[in-house]
């Protein structure tokens, strides 16, 4: 792991707010936003986090499936883009706050499900971030992570701020383990 900092993270999606809509395109698509509500049954009048939201690319996809949104970064420009792609979609029912996934601006089992897509690996510690979305969660809630898988293309590091090339399976069971989680699953949902 290069000696990358959440400073150096947020300054990397700072830089590429405006354009970051069209380059996870090429990473992920819908389907990650189809298999969180799967796994969390998310519907109704449930309340959700999405950690590290960015653009809102998640949180716009939720939202017409439940009763709230609270939607966690830590860039100020990403939220900008992200309330303007919410405000074009007609999105009233996410609320948008600054805030680090280390330090989550939410308040204890407040939120039924917390989702985080691409974000585990822009983590120093996976484990403190997995750790405070058990915290927001009510007990029986769920967490759902949708990231990348253990690679070695060590040129995401400078292109596009990864702290981690991804996690093997048994690094997640250890952070799920000592956030608490019980029960966990995985299945693949990359871009092939």
């Amino acid at each position: 792991m290069k000696d990358l900092k959440s400073k150096d993270v947020q300054a990397f999606f700072e830089r590429v707010a405006g354009d970051w809509d069209t380059m996870r395109l090429a990473y992920y698509d819908e389907r990650v936003i189809e298999r969180m509500a799967a796994v969390s049954g998310a519907v109704g009048d449930m309340a959700v986090a999405d950690i590290g939201t960015g653009t809102g690319f998640v949180a716009a996809g939720i939202a017409p499936k439940v009763g709230r949104v609270l939607a966690v970064d830590n860039s100020p420009a990403m939220l900008e883009v992200a309330r303007k792609n919410l405000a074009e979609l007609g999105i009233a029912n996410v609320e948008l706050l600054e805030g680090d996934i280390v330090a989550l601006p939410l308040k204890s089992a407040s939120v039924d499900a917390a989702f985080a897509n691409m974000v585990l690996h822009h983590a120093e510690d996976p484990g403190v971030m997995l750790q405070e979305m058990v915290r927001v969660v009510k007990p029986g809630g769920t967490v759902a992570i949708v990231d990348e898988v253990d690679h070695p293309y060590g040129w995401m590091r400078e292109e596009h701020a990864d702290v981690w090339l991804g996690f093997e399976a048994e690094q997640v069971e250890g952070f799920f383990r000592e956030a608490g989680l019980t029960s966990y699953g995985y299945e693949s949902l990359g871009m092939q």
